[in-house]
């Protein structure tokens, strides 16, 4: 089989490819050029096999050659964290469904992040009696989907963003009626203040993170009869000389494998840990670090453009502020929570001029992108530092600050001349900024329209981080599908039998060039695998 390890990209204008260093051939003159001997089969001979059986169906070729498949089901789903969706909706619709999953857990980045899922207009919501307070009601599906239309400026696929929109209430009414402790919060959604952001508690009413609900969902992947392979790594995708998908090539702990299906669903995340890709598609990200795990290096882009692909227009990525300095490397938390609700009074951000450019306490979903590309220094002062609520990024403690301190991560100084040249800033512009910043505490007004309930004077000493920008999950370029979920090729018809699902589909195609909410990637992700799995296994079921 033709490995994919060595791509060029060819990014002219709109036309947007990728050809192989080595082979240079796309989906169809792959399939033409007979070089499928290794590893094709018809659809005849998958008729009647079960997921996991192991040798029970032949791989034909053209030519005539054959290959056993290691395993078969109806749908194989690439991707395990919102992908799990696909694979419990494909089990419900009837289908034998194989997963495949590139880590030793399931969960993905879902696992690892803040824990908030959006969703309107959900039972959670009307529990905690929250209604729009545009209008003093309660949520609907309607409202939402216009809030979403409003924020993404039109740029998303309506019907796409209905089914959503419907499939996330389902989930979240799903786990209040078998009782978790669902509880709600407002998301950052501009210009609307609906309490859409969900989380769980655990037992002694302790906020959860992520992990609790990749938790269940993982619980319900284990009832069902679903063969999962962990450790496993997708390498490309087998077509019959129809370009109907059969199968899919992975590597499980180094050996090939080739598991023969009937419809694939890739929900296999973005490339947020790849640095080459995001230099060649988002060159404002250079140097970044990632706030997640590494396993997002764009292996599902990798495969779909070799296979003709359509890819989305470029999008300047919305990232978070990480403490790290540009290494590239990948962290597990990040402090962007400084930017909700009230925030710490006496912080103030500055960017790499030295200059405040926004309120602090504004969400960052709210915020310009040009802004949000900006390097931001964080400045607070002693009775900050002190406060035992503030611990400046997710999942840190006291010590964990002072050991920031203590490593240069964090600067301390006796004045604010002192902390810009620690920073690297122009004294003069530092110290005006926050004398400013300052005045406008002490006249209950301030020049970004910060509420100055929200708002204390820094006094000596100064502490400030040096940080930079980070990017947390996708919010980058994805592969371009229809409203059913369906991959589409460069002509804008469905690559027959390939679904999308995770981050590097859905974003683009229903979330617009925004990141809109806190919550849309794990919900938004998890509601489109399911809608794609659903699919995929009607269309498999279609082909028996």
């Amino acid at each position: 089989m033709m490995g994919i390890e060595s791509p060029i990209w060819l990014l002219e204008g709109k036309e947007k490819g990728i050809l192989m260093k080595d082979y240079q051939v796309n989906r169809r003159s792959f399939l033409k050029g007979g070089l499928l001997a290794a590893g094709v089969a018809s659809m005849g001979a998958l008729a009647g096999c079960a997921a996991g059986q192991e040798g029970s169906a032949m791989a034909q070729t053209g030519s005539g050659a054959s290959r056993e498949w290691d395993a078969t089901a109806d749908v194989v789903v690439v991707g395990l964290s919102g992908g799990m969706g696909a694979v419990l909706s494909a089990i419900e619709s009837g289908a034998s469904v194989i997963g495949v999953e590139k880590g030793s857990n399931l969960g993905g980045n879902w696992a690892i992040n803040t824990g908030v899922v959006f969703a309107p207009a959900t039972d959670a919501m009307k529990q905690a009696g929250d209604v729009d307070e545009r209008t003093g009601k309660e949520d609907t599906i309607e409202a939402a989907l216009a809030d979403w239309i409003r924020c993404t400026k039109g740029n998303c696929d309506e019907v796409l963003a209905e089914a959503i929109l419907r499939e996330e209430q389902a989930f979240i009414n799903g786990l209040v009626a078998e009782g978790q402790p669902v509880k709600t919060e407002l998301c950052g959604m501009a210009d609307a203040p609906v309490a859409r952001g969900h989380y769980l508690v655990d037992a002694q009413g302790n906020r959860q993170g992520g992990g609790a609900f990749t938790s269940i969902l993982v619980d319900r992947v284990n009832q069902t009869d679903a063969v999962i392979m962990t450790d496993t790594v997708a390498k490309d995708l087998i077509f019959d000389e129809n370009y109907n998908v059969i199968g899919v090539e992975v590597s499980e702990d180094g050996k090939q494998k080739f598991l023969g299906c009937k419809a694939v669903v890739l929900a296999m995340g973005g490339y947020t840990a790849n640095q080459e890709l995001r230099a060649r598609w988002n060159k404002e990200s250079s140097g970044w670090g990632v706030i997640g795990n590494n396993l997002a290096q764009g292996d599902g882009y990798y495969i779909l453009l070799n296979h003709g692909a359509a890819l989305e227009d470029f999008k300047t990525i919305s990232p978070s502020v990480t403490l790290e300095v540009n290494s590239c490397d990948t962290y597990e938390t990040n402090n962007y929570q400084i930017f909700w609700d009230r925030g710490p009074a006496s912080l103030v951000m500055l960017d790499s001029a030295g200059k405040r450019n926004r309120a602090e306490t504004q969400p960052y979903t709210q915020m310009d992108g040009s802004l949000l590309t900006v390097p931001a220094y964080q400045v607070f002062d002693q009775a900050q530092y002190d406060d035992p609520t503030f611990m400046l990024c997710n999942g840190w403690s006291k010590d964990s600050l002072a050991k920031a301190v203590e490593d240069g991560f964090v600067v301390k100084a006796d004045t604010l001349e002192e902390l810009a040249e620690l920073l690297y800033l122009d004294p003069e512009v530092v110290k005006a900024e926050i004398e400013e910043y300052n005045a406008g505490v002490a006249a209950g007004q301030d020049k970004f329209g910060r509420a100055v309930d929200t708002m204390r004077a820094l006094e000596a000493p100064y502490y400030a981080s040096t940080g930079t920008n980070g990017i947390s999950g996708t919010d980058c370029n994805g592969i371009k599908v229809d409203s059913d979920g369906r991959v589409l090729d460069r002509d804008g018809n469905p690559i027959k039998g390939v679904y999308g699902g995770g981050n590097d589909m859905y974003a683009s195609n229903w979330a617009g060039t925004s990141y809109i909410a806190s919550g849309t990637g794990a919900g938004g992700t998890y509601a489109f695998s399911v809608i794609t799995g659903r699919n995929a296994a009607a269309y498999a079921l279609s082909q028996a």
